[in-house]
């Protein structure tokens, strides 16, 4: 109680509602960005605290909601499993509620070091009174907390994206990143016509789009675009649902067949080249979202906003293509994302390669040194260096995400990265006295293997083989699981009495003492 109470506590519990309702909103960036992290990962172990000090010991109690709010702060961060929990877990406190798994949090897990240093100083300091200012203090402090960390913010979206096409006269005119633009194309040489208007009253409801329009003079022939009703609020597809995408009927809308959509399979590897603000996704941005019709010699042409994907257009010869807006002026780029780019936007699975990749190795390190303690007695020493770079790699993994954040799941940083701390954990693998270096060096290439069999499929998945990302990571996990038992064999020989030692150390016949077999020269006599 003393220690939810500590003055850091109780700071760091304010910081986070002022930052969360208060500075978030009005200096979106780095450092609002996550200081709410920060802030609440000392708030939370005292308040874990008082649930955990019923069941364990004071010291304990404290030890165990470091450790708790730790794990499950990196799990919820790293695996999409934990972020769906959290989600399901804050909607019971805080009504319906998205937590998505983020690596870039990571980067505040040293703050659990602040809030232990207050522990630190509450069992130092001498014990207090009972009183009643005191336990007062503490009702007030802990619901306090409780409402602090449970109601965040939702972040600020920025990203460009066309929602809104209109035609006037001859000339096409779209709203994009808050600006009025226009072009007699409509696919290229874009002018900035004005910024959006801002409405006069904030209470009225956004405009009407018009989601359905039809060709000239021909009243039975519409075109009609479909939103985001069937995405998630990760943008995902669930089973069943349908990719944003163009429908047209030719009878007057007794029938709709598909006009034009983007690859259900490839959906995912297109959103992931769009990235959002802590990868909350606006599902206004990644559809389409409103469709104009005007006459052009040779026929008619459909013109479509089609938010992040930039402008969607049917010509007069019946082709639909996509084009990018871009109007270096003003800063306006919005481009189409490529169905199929190897290598491209894997960071999370990369990253996930090299965390594999380490565990592998810290397995195979385990299993040889206990193979060198039951024969010499000690051995695990060994695995202490890798077991404090995997728990140190979390805070670097969450750097290299923040700072990599408007890039989103960009390869290259990831694979520098993973590269980095792969080749750190082999060294110390390497690098043991205890254990045998050469028959090491099959330890650390089965973890690799580990690791490379994971990133396998999710290299093919961005060719298109397989065409589904679920089906890749699932492959992914089958062949790095595959993997377990070489790794276990490899450790296990590791372990073993090299034959040469063994032959050096104890030989299989009697050795003969040195020098002459009998004196030379006979003992002197005794007195």
């Amino acid at each position: 109680m003393r220690w939810l109470a500590h003055p850091l506590s109780v700071g760091a519990t304010a910081v986070l509602l002022l930052n969360d309702h208060v500075l978030k909103p009005a200096w979106p960036g780095l450092v609002t960005g996550k200081l709410s992290d920060v802030a609440g990962l000392v708030a939370a172990p005292p308040l874990l605290g008082l649930l955990l000090g019923l069941f364990f010991a004071a010291r304990a109690g404290a030890a165990a909601s470091v450790l708790v709010t730790g794990a499950g702060f990196a799990l919820v961060k790293l695996i999409t499993v934990g972020a769906g929990v959290a989600s399901a877990a804050w909607s019971v406190v805080n009504g319906p509620s998205v937590v998505l798994a983020d690596p870039a949090d990571l980067v505040a897990l040293p703050a659990l070091g602040l809030s232990w240093w207050a522990w630190r100083r509450v069992t130092a300091a001498p014990p207090l009174p009972a009183g009643l200012a005191f336990r007062v203090r503490v009702v007030v402090v802990a619901p306090f907390a409780v409402l602090a960390i449970t109601a965040t913010s939702a972040p600020m979206d920025t990203t460009q994206a066309v929602e809104s096409v209109k035609t006037a006269g001859s000339q096409v005119v779209i709203e994009a990143a808050d600006g009025v633009y226009a072009s007699s194309s409509g696919v290229d040489g874009w002018k900035f016509v004005s910024p959006v208007p801002s409405p006069s009253d904030s209470s009225a409801p956004p405009p009407k789009r018009q989601a359905e329009a039809c060709v000239p003079d021909v009243a039975a022939h519409c075109y009609r675009v479909r939103g985001t009703a069937d995405l998630d609020n990760q943008g995902r597809l669930p089973s069943g649902g349908r990719q944003p995408g163009v429908d047209e009927t030719t009878d007057g809308g007794r029938t709709w067949h598909t006009a034009w959509e983007l690859p259900a399979a490839r959906w995912e590897f297109v959103l992931r080249q769009h990235p959002f603000p802590a990868e909350v996704v606006n599902l206004s941005k990644v559809g389409s979202a409103e469709v104009a019709v005007r006459t052009v010699p040779g026929g008619h042409e459909v013109l479509v906003a089609n938010g992040v994907e930039g402008m969607l257009v049917r010509g007069a010869d019946g082709a639909w293509r996509q084009f990018p807006v871009v109007l270096p002026e003003t800063g306006l780029d919005i481009r189409p994302a490529p169905l199929i780019a190897f290598g491209r936007v894997i960071g999370d699975g990369v990253m996930n390669a090299g965390l594999f990749t380490v565990l592998a190795l810290l397995i195979g390190m385990t299993v040889a040194a206990g193979r060198v303690r039951s024969r010499l007695g000690r051995g695990f020493t060994a695995v202490v260096p890798l077991v404090l770079l995997v728990v140190l790699s979390l805070p670097v993994l969450g750097a290299v995400a923040f700072f990599t954040s408007d890039s989103g799941m960009a390869t290259g940083p990831w694979l520098v990265t993973v590269l980095c701390l792969v080749g750190i954990g082999a060294g110390l693998a390497l690098g043991q006295p205890l254990l045998h270096r050469p028959r090491m060096t099959a330890v650390v290439a089965a973890a690799v293997l580990t690791g490379l069999a994971y990133a396998g499929p999710l290299l093919g998945w961005t060719v298109g083989h397989p065409q589904d990302h679920d089906a890749a990571t699932g492959l992914g996990l089958i062949l790095a699981a595959v993997c377990l038992p070489l790794i276990v064999a490899a450790g296990w020989w590791a372990g073993a009495r090299d034959p040469a030692a063994r032959a050096t150390v104890d030989p299989p016949w009697p050795r003969l003492p040195s020098g002459p077999l009998w004196p030379v020269d006979p003992p002197a006599p005794r007195p």
